[in-house]
């Protein structure tokens, strides 16, 4: 009969409970067979137990590797398209093309403005010495682009920050 590991122990402790001198040497006997029986069903709760978080670590060791492989795969081909776009983006514009149509899909320039902040970002820090805090986040100084984008638009001028224009390839 096979027991739980928890049964186990709790029949080993009884059965080391009772006094040596109490026992006789047929009673010894009976127990020594009975330890040994118990403590093989042990061993063999204990090696599955063992083996199972073996493989579970195993398994969870294979998915990190895995995990990790698959990111730089991700990350690889990201960089592929971000290439891939930025050639034809490039192409495109050289040829003064804003769009062009294929059987399925279309692909577009479009322009979008965005902040290209040029100098040291702590130079923004030194501006709140002056004037509040509108240009930067505290959290450690980083710019606050979109802040800053509406702040230059509006006309002020900020130091070591420019609009410039960026282009993306459109795929529809």
């Amino acid at each position: 009969m096979v027991h739980s590991f928890e049964h186990i122990q709790d029949e080993i402790a009884a059965m080391l409970s009772i006094p040596d001198d109490e026992l006789t040497c047929e009673q010894r006997g009976m127990m020594d067979d009975y330890l040994n029986e118990i403590a093989s069903q042990e061993a063999e709760k204990v090696d599955g137990f063992a083996q199972f978080i073996k493989l579970q670590t195993a398994l969870m060791e294979a998915c990190k590797e895995e995990s990790q492989r698959l990111a730089n795969k991700a990350r690889t081909a990201g960089n592929r398209i971000a290439w891939l776009k930025n050639k034809y983006l490039a192409i495109m514009q050289n040829n003064g093309l804003k769009k062009v149509s294929g059987h399925v899909y279309a692909l577009s320039v479009r322009a979008s403005e965005a902040v290209a902040v040029t100098e040291n970002q702590e130079e923004l820090g030194r501006l709140a010495e002056t004037e509040p805090l509108y240009f930067a986040r505290v959290e450690s100084i980083k710019s606050d682009k979109k802040a800053i984008k509406e702040a230059i638009k509006g006309g002020h001028a900020i130091p070591g920050c420019e609009l410039v224009t960026n282009f993306s390839l459109n795929i529809r």
